[in-house]
């Protein structure tokens, strides 16, 4: 059955995404002491994410890097190769100095569900009942620790997988979380609070660096070389980034974003800065908002043992060419912390949304558009962008003003879910919601 339905809703950069109401489950494989921690597949039968993780203990780098992500498959297409957080580092007002800090110390926190030895390193909580020292300091309180679990926690909410993990850094209390959705975005979500007052009464400025390694479509059907773009919405500009090179956003009016892309696929992930990030400008600590390098092996930091980062090393840049070449981005998450509320919990992190170009008309230049970074859709390189069963047509008219009109099939009766989202990730309205013959 055929269902169409008219939004009178302004021009947006649109996902689109029809989905089963119903709940989903997952399947998590663990290992609490092996150098790969487990691996999870979601949902169960015929997942949409598949990917390996490592807990922060065993985490990569000089001074660990977080709750990893590897092998990161969406609908059987290979999207990230690795992703973590390997630099943190704080600088503060009023003497207390600046520190590196690590990312391999794990915090207890509360969940439901740990699993027994030897797997009593993951738990199967039930969906909104993880608790860290974040969430206690959110609700009014004082620093502390919430539980006593020490590992990864998961959490599925149907259309979302959100997978957890708590770190501390003396006093201060990190947390990692990565959030999976059905429609193919990825928020890495980091979260700096403190379980203790010393020194974080003071002004003082966070910032956690991720290193996202896009290998899209690697050894499979369709790949072709990786390429990385700065996108200027505002001024209509598409520079693609041929050389290692670092910058920053500019003016956060300017809306400014960046994408890696397989070029024979024409699809990929654009990176958007959260609103929380764009409130910390960059400045001579900080340094840089982002860095396009070329992959080395081994190399998952700066090497440094400074309070700032060293963008400018053998590890990072060093002005190599990226043509043709394996690419890494990484990205700076940051947050400001006033002083008077030692307990404040700052959450930061960019969405990872997926595109994907329809077929260049024959003739035409390949070089790709802002429109075509704007216009987001699940990323399949086989071009099926919905489960088997289910068709989602493309708005008609888009752009548009004031309304368009949106049709989908589905192969079975069943309860569906139509929801509208904006080119930040962030969900505007609930189109239908209900039976479909």
């Amino acid at each position: 059955m055929r269902l169409s339905l008219t939004c009178g809703l302004a021009a947006l950069g649109l996902l689109l995404a029809v989905a089963p109401a119903q709940a989903q489950s997952y399947d998590a494989t663990v290992n609490c002491t092996g150098a790969l921690t487990g691996h999870i597949d979601w949902p169960a039968d015929n997942p949409l994410w598949s990917f390996d993780y490592v807990r922060p203990s065993r985490s990569s780098g000089i001074d660990g890097s977080g709750l990893e992500i590897l092998n990161v498959h969406y609908r059987g297409r290979l999207v990230l190769r690795r992703a973590h957080t390997p630099v943190l580092n704080v600088e503060y007002d009023g003497g207390c100095g600046c520190y590196r800090d690590w990312a391999d110390s794990e915090a207890g926190f509360a969940v439901t569900n740990i699993r027994p030895e030897p797997d009593d390193c993951f738990a199967d909580a039930d969906a909104g009942t993880v608790e860290t020292t974040c969430d206690i300091n959110l609700g009014g309180g004082q620093g502390g620790d919430a539980g006593t679990f020490r590992g990864v926690a998961v959490e599925d909410y149907g259309d979302e997988l959100v997978v957890t993990s708590h770190m501390s850094a003396g006093w201060y209390r990190y947390r990692i979380k990565w959030h999976f959705y059905a429609d193919g975005r990825i928020w890495p979500e980091f979260s700096f609070s403190a379980a203790s007052a010393i020194c974080t009464s003071n002004d003082h400025r966070h910032h956690a660096y991720w290193r996202f390694d896009f290998d899209i479509l690697t050894g499979q059907p369709g790949d072709g070389e990786d390429q990385i773009y700065h996108v200027n919405p505002a001024l209509d500009t598409v520079t693609r980034l041929t050389q290692e090179s670092q910058g920053t956003w500019g003016d956060p009016a300017d809306g400014v974003f960046w994408a890696v892309r397989d070029a024979a696929a024409r699809a990929g992930y654009v990176i958007r800065p959260s609103s929380a990030d764009l409130e910390l400008p960059i400045d001579s600590f900080s340094k840089v908002d982002y860095l396009a390098v070329r992959y080395v092996p081994g190399n998952y930091d700066d090497g440094s043992n400074g309070c700032a980062i060293n963008p400018n090393v053998s590890q990072l840049d060093n002005n190599e060419s990226l043509v043709g070449q394996d690419v890494v981005f990484w990205y700076r998450s940051g947050a400001l912390h006033l002083g008077g509320n030692p307990w404040e919990c700052d959450i930061v992190g960019p969405t990872l949304i997926p595109f994907r170009r329809d077929r260049v008309p024959e003739g035409a230049a390949d070089e790709p558009t802002v429109e075509d970074f704007l216009v987001n859709a699940p990323f399949d390189a086989a071009s099926a962008s919905l489960p088997e069963g289910y068709e989602l047509e493309r708005a008609q008219p888009n752009p548009f003003n004031p309304s368009t009109t949106v049709r989908f099939r589905v192969a079975e009766a069943q309860r569906v879910s139509l929801a509208l989202y904006d080119a930040l990730g962030r969900r505007v309205a609930t189109l239908h919601e209900g039976y479909a013959e």
